[in-house]
């Protein structure tokens, strides 16, 4: 590359990063960016022909027709109460465990982000229902905000998931494979999950119990020198005793869950039976939770319920697709000024391991979490890391799952993690620094997960694989 094109480089990327501060929309900020950078590469004609083909050459691409039709999915069952119908099981099933309130509100978060398909949705929607039942269940905020905010990050892997379909759309990997590659990682990501949830919660039962024991014994000292007895202490009351007395849980919606099941089976299960198509297996699982949507609403409501969900579902659609959009412009101009292919070139003629390589390549990720979302980042460092990596002899499939992952993790790592500010500002009595001490154990959990899905990528590979096999 000439000197002239990296000058242009470097003022695209500023005009980008100027755009996001001031808050413009990810889409409106690469789109505008990238035809600036067209204008000066090319032409202003150049630019204009750009701006008017890529809309429509993004849109027109029927491999895409699996997002609209996944987020309608998403959509209808948020409408018919199933996801909530999961959180009230996880709820009664979990809540004899320890911190069994904030596995539920992981369950919950976990459940929502998957039907959304949106990690900072996830944290937006959830933040303040699941902060005040784990504050009222005797856990602190700092707990709070980690389960929340790392909880909105599970929807990233559990079918049917918008980010994996997108990164096989822009990668062209199989998309129905990468979602069911994604069962076992998100799987193995909710056991480290919990396994940190646990551990959290009996380590701070532990130190509030040895704290109320040196102020009984202070309290014994001082009673005994006074000649008066000491006040009763002990331990807090147990979480399930914390409720108030009379106070009896809600009936479970077993046929809720049900149904859920029944979803995950139609859209999730064909794929891996190989009767249908990822986009297939997207129309069944949208109309079967139409149908669903209709067995479970009033008939007076049908009509206003299936109106209210189209219109949901069609922003959430033009909303991604214009991420789409911005994200072709961009990746245009990139393709066009040659930093792409320069850096592809550069990387694999280098003399370095292929996992130092892999590694390198997964951590530019995380500082993209200052500024952008999951699917933003998808879109950006896709085309460019997954030809690096399977240039190093990766399996694309694995790689998929790998970086989908740790795009999201780039949402919860200080100093600046999207999900975190979403969460501040939906419960600001937290602060960002507890937040974020909140959400530190769940990244090393992350960093955990990560290290487990290379060490053994047979997790991610098992199950897409024994469904190609059959």
């Amino acid at each position: 590359m000439t000197g002239g094109t990296i000058l242009i480089l470097v003022a695209v990327f500023a005009v980008f990063l100027g755009l996001l501060a001031i808050r413009f929309h990810v889409g409106l900020s690469l789109m505008l960016a990238g035809l600036l950078g067209v204008v000066l590469m090319r032409s202003t004609g150049a630019a204009v022909s750009t701006a008017a083909n890529q809309p429509y050459s993004t849109a027109a691409d029927y491999s895409l027709t699996i997002i609209p039709l996944f987020i309608l999915m998403g959509v209808f069952a948020v409408h018919a109460r199933l996801a909530q119908a999961g959180f009230d099981l996880a709820s009664r099933v979990l809540r004899r465990l320890p911190g069994g309130t904030a596995l539920a509100s992981l369950s919950g978060s976990g459940l929502f982000a998957a039907v959304t398909g949106s990690s900072v949705a996830t944290v937006a929607t959830m933040a303040r229902v699941s902060t005040d039942a784990i504050v009222r269940a005797g856990h602190g905020l700092r707990l709070a905000a980690g389960v929340v905010c790392a909880g909105g990050t599970l929807g990233v892997l559990i079918p049917p998931s918008i980010v994996l379909v997108l990164y096989g759309v822009v990668t062209e990997e199989n998309i129905g494979q990468l979602l069911l590659a994604g069962i076992g990682p998100g799987l193995l990501t909710i056991l480290v999950y919990a396994v940190t949830i646990v551990l959290l919660v009996v380590l701070g039962d532990r130190r509030r119990a040895a704290r109320e024991r040196e102020r009984e014994k202070v309290g014994a000292a001082a009673a005994g020198s006074a000649g008066t007895p000491a006040a009763p202490g002990g331990d807090p009351a147990p979480e399930a005793a914390r409720d108030p007395a009379g106070n009896r849980p809600p009936p479970l919606d077993l046929v809720g869950f049900g149904f859920l099941v029944v979803i995950f089976a139609v859209s999730i299960g064909t794929i891996y039976l190989g009767v249908a198509t990822a986009t297939e297996a997207a129309s069944f699982g949208a109309v079967s939770a139409l149908v669903i949507l209709l067995i479970r609403t009033r008939p007076p409501r049908w009509m206003r319920v299936v109106r209210d969900s189209v219109a949901e579902a069609v922003g959430m659609t033009a909303m991604t697709f214009l991420l789409m959009v911005g994200a072709g412009v961009f990746t245009y101009f990139l393709a066009l000024s040659g930093a792409s292919t320069a850096v592809v070139n550069a990387v694999l003629s280098a003399d370095l391991n292929a996992y130092v390589v892999l590694v390198l390549c997964l951590l530019v990720l995380l500082p993209l979490g200052m500024f952008l979302d999951g699917i933003s980042m998808i879109l950006i460092a896709g085309p460019l890391l997954h030809p690096i990596l399977v240039g190093y002899g990766f399996d694309g499939i694995w790689l998929g799952v790998l970086i989908v992952k740790v795009a999201e993790m780039a949402l919860i790592t200080p100093p600046v993690g999207m999900n975190a500010f979403v969460y501040s500002g939906a419960v600001p009595e937290a602060g960002l620094g507890r937040i974020f001490r909140g959400i530190v154990p769940f990244i090393i959990a992350d960093f955990v997960v990560v290290a487990i899905l290379i060490l053994v990528p047979e997790i991610t590979t098992f199950i897409p694989y024994l469904s190609s096999a059959q």
